[in-house]
């Protein structure tokens, strides 16, 4: 019996990209139509900003399914394999630091109108710091484990 082109999990994942990725878009469109039947302008530029964590968050579910795929089809710990882990951990860390440091400045800056800056806005929280972490970890075991394998190669 041979294997199915793409695992559950691999597409399980996809398919929760995909209706993630269309949730957000929805909610974009949702918010003004809420806001101008309330009787307001519509969504402030602000709300765009938002965008950018979950947009890196969902490159790195993304990145996931495509090492689900690979581990299904048995593909051996090389450079593709490298590259899923270290793309899951930097859209991890990516997301993260757009949480934590673009979205609260870039939010703050738009509030007053690009008149000043003073200093940077951050907005640590638990969530946000654990995924840069996580991210972290991935790449760095993508890095030690490029450096084995080419141990090995070198080794055979």
């Amino acid at each position: 019996m041979s294997k199915s082109a793409v695992s559950f999990p691999a597409a399980l994942t996809r398919i929760i990209v995909v209706l993630f990725g269309v949730a957000v878009v929805a909610r974009q469109i949702a918010v003004p139509m809420l806001l101008r039947s309330a009787g307001s302008d519509g969504v402030s530029p602000t709300a765009w900003v938002t965008l950018l964590a979950p947009l890196f968050f969902l490159w790195a579910l993304w990145a996931a399914s495509d090492v689900f795929a690979r581990m299904h089809r048995g593909d051996a710990f090389g450079p593709a394999m490298v590259r899923g882990l270290r793309d899951i951990g930097g859209g991890l860390m990516l997301g993260a630091f757009a949480a934590i440091v673009v979205q609260p400045s870039l939010i703050f800056l738009i509030g007053n109108g690009f008149r000043e800056m003073r200093g940077v806005q951050l907005d640590f929280d638990v969530e946000n710091v654990t995924l840069a972490l996580v991210g972290l970890v991935l790449v760095l075991l993508a890095r030690y484990g490029r450096e084995l394998q080419s141990k090995l190669d070198a080794f055979v």
